[in-house]
């Protein structure tokens, strides 16, 4: 590709709003100096944890909204004859990635009943799927010992690259919200996504305003941005294109550079004491969750993530908050609450984890991407950027600041790149009454009609 020379498009303009965020602002929040996002690839809620506490039990002390009873979904929306499928237990742990851009998604969607996700993966049964304890067990673990949503909604109702958008953004760039898979692969497209890129305020640019307060965003080290805006993979990290880092696609980025470090980065700024008070964790490929990835794989770097924070002195002021960056293709329920044209869109996973958040906590406040990004400039008095992200609910409900929790460490044995270093492992708690828990939450929808 030739250096593009970068010009402003003409007439292009992206909402912004003045002044910082609105919303009462909890004194006790002060309590939390560091946040870190983990942002993961491509599952539901559903897919995740359909079937995790429907039900309030002696291990389950809020019942979360899953899978209902009965659901099955049509193979042919024009011709229900040709009969329906029901969600079942998945227990392949690398699935082929399916279809999950703009328009399957609408498909999916079909003005919110939820009903198209069969002929949106031309009638693939992967998108009904679903994992539970006993194949997701870190992530259920951290969720039982923990805190989760069920009522955490991606923002764009289309793939990976808008939604990482909205992650930092409050808003993405006109011209990749409708691409279809494939992504930016011609010149124009490029070119045009990169005055886009430049024109989109970013968190990056309050973060400018406010030097006191740090900042990294791990596993996307970066080139130059002429050595970037040539480089074509999108899943390269030196890429201005990467899908996962939006960032990169701005030239300003470039002058920050020291602000994109690589994954040991992370580790060696908690074991220095470096680490920054806002850090976004995004791994590329392998162990992001992403199909056809093993997800042993994604849940061995999450509780290697959460172990080293709760193994430091960072442990007492430090929110983790990890999710998955869109719905994958795979099948969610709830219609999501539609605020713009782009979105909200499926309901993704949430766990919180932090010494402030009660074991087993079910949060069923509506939240979003945007969310995490208001209590980002909340927390550390950075204006907000769109109506998305100024008119967010506050993530806030997970913190019960009168209590202080003791850190719980999470196995992660299945994979020797990620060695244990804590001192102590949790027992997960759907092992201390496993024939209730199993009776509650491990049965399929379609057994208890």
């Amino acid at each position: 590709m030739a250096c593009a020379v970068l010009v402003v498009l003409a007439g292009y303009a992206l909402v912004r709003a003045s002044g910082p965020a609105t919303g009462i602002f909890p004194e006790k929040l002060r309590s939390l100096e560091h946040i870190i996002f983990v942002v993961m690839e491509n599952h539901a809620y559903d897919n995740y944890f359909g079937t995790y506490c429907r039900v309030v039990s002696a291990v389950c002390p809020v019942a979360a909204n899953g899978l209902p009873p009965g659901v099955c979904l049509p193979r042919n929306l024009s011709d229900l004859s040709l009969g329906c499928v029901r969600p079942y237990p998945q227990t392949n742990l690398s699935t082929p990635n399916i279809p999950h851009t703009w328009v399957p998604s609408h498909v999916a969607y079909d003005d919110g009943r939820m009903d198209g996700f069969l002929p949106a993966e031309n009638n693939s049964t992967t998108t009904l799927g679903y994992y539970n304890g006993s194949t997701l067990p870190v992530y259920w673990d951290m969720a039982q010992e923990f805190g989760l949503s069920d009522a955490f909604f991606s923002s764009a109702l289309s793939y990976s690259l808008p939604n990482h958008w909205y992650i930092v953004a409050g808003q993405s760039p006109a011209s990749v919200l409708q691409l279809p898979a494939g992504g930016l692969t011609t010149f124009a497209q490029r070119h045009n996504y990169l005055n886009q890129s430049n024109a989109t305020p970013t968190i990056e640019e309050e973060l400018a305003l406010h030097p006191e307060v740090s900042w990294t965003y791990y596993e996307w080290p970066l080139l130059t941005y002429p050595v970037a805006i040539n480089t074509l993979g999108d899943l390269t990290p030196g890429s201005a294109y990467a899908i996962w880092n939006p960032l990169a696609g701005r030239a300003q980025s470039y002058n920050v550079a020291p602000h994109f470090a690589s994954r040991p980065q992370f580790f060696a700024d908690i074991a220095a004491g470096t680490l920054p008070n806002l850090a976004w964790f995004v791994p590329p490929g392998g162990a992001s969750d992403h199909p056809p990835s093993n997800l042993s794989d994604g849940e061995n770097l999450v509780a290697s993530i959460v172990n080293s924070v709760e193994s430091s002195s960072y442990w007492n002021s430090t929110a983790i908050f990890v999710t998955w960056d869109d719905y994958g293709g795979y099948y969610d329920h709830v219609a999501p609450p539609q605020v713009d044209a782009n979105g909200l869109s499926f309901r993704v996973p949430l766990l919180v984890i932090s010494p402030w958040t009660p074991a087993g906590y079910v949060s069923h406040a509506p939240e979003s991407f945007d969310s995490i990004l208001r209590l980002m400039e909340q927390r550390f008095g950075l204006g907000c950027l769109t109506a998305r992200d100024c008119q967010a609910t506050l993530p806030v409900d997970y913190f019960d600041w009168a209590m202080h929790r003791a850190p719980v460490f999470f196995s992660n044995a299945t994979d020797a790149r990620y060695p244990d270093t804590s001192p102590t492992l949790g027992r997960p708690v759907f092992e201390e009454n496993p024939a209730q828990y199993l009776a509650d939450n491990y049965s399929s929808p379609q057994e208890v009609d």
